[in-house]
């Protein structure tokens, strides 16, 4: 597969996930830096959005945010209040963590309704379930597959990082059995060029990564 610094740099999403709680001003400076490329979207966690919505927007780029972000573990009130905040302030796109430890303890039927009413909320906008492929067996993450599918949702998002690394079988995992039923985000230790055309030779739709600019970049080496 011939992957082009043009293919990957569209697949990003960009985000500055590497520098633990970083300034207003560190955010807006990364925001910034994204508009010279043509990244996917730009993320910022919720209380980043405003203002630095209105920058992205100003340029035709696109923000994404996380909601009950890392493990899901919000009450469900918690999570609809937080993305209905989020789109308000200017969200374009919403990566949603399903929770995690009630889908670990079979209760299947609860995660599925907790993540119901964000489909229709988007009205369209791309959601991305996180469904944390490290923590599951092969048998667990199909299992999320599937009931992101049944819900229409267009996007697994493999991991949220913070050392949790994702591998390629967990993409090819998804993409050998469900095919082009549901697109798949690599989240998670991709960190160069390399990486990132590993992921989308496995199959990976989107790249969310902190290191976005040196990725893209090191194609121009």
């Amino acid at each position: 597969m011939d992957v082009t610094r043009n293919d990957v740099e569209r697949m990003i999403d960009a985000s500055l996930g590497a520098t633990p709680a970083p300034t207003l001003a560190q955010v807006e400076e990364f925001v910034r830096k994204t508009l010279n490329y043509n990244f996917a979207t730009t993320l910022t966690e919720p209380f980043f959005i405003r203002g630095n919505a209105d920058i992205l927007h100003q340029a035709g780029k696109e923000l994404v945010s996380v909601i009950s972000y890392p493990l899901g573990g919000m009450t469900h009130e918690a999570k609809l209040y937080q993305a209905k905040q989020a789109l308000k302030d200017g969200a374009d796109e919403l990566d949603i963590s399903m929770d995690v430890s009630a889908f670990k303890s079979g209760r299947y039927d609860y995660v599925k309704e907790d993540l119901k009413p964000f489909v229709d909320m988007m009205e369209g906008r791309i959601m991305k379930m996180i469904y944390f492929a490290s923590l599951l067996t092969e048998d667990e993450q199909l299992r999320a597959a599937e009931m992101a599918i049944e819900l229409g949702i267009p996007y697994l998002k493999t991991n949220t990082g913070f050392g949790f690394v994702t591998t390629t079988d967990q993409v090819k995992l998804i993409k050998d059995h469900y095919h082009d039923a549901i697109k798949v985000m690599t989240s998670g230790g991709v960190r160069t060029k390399e990486d990132a055309i590993a992921m989308i030779e496995a199959g990976a739709e989107r790249i969310a990564t902190s290191s976005a600019f040196k990725i893209v970049d090191s194609f121009q080496d």
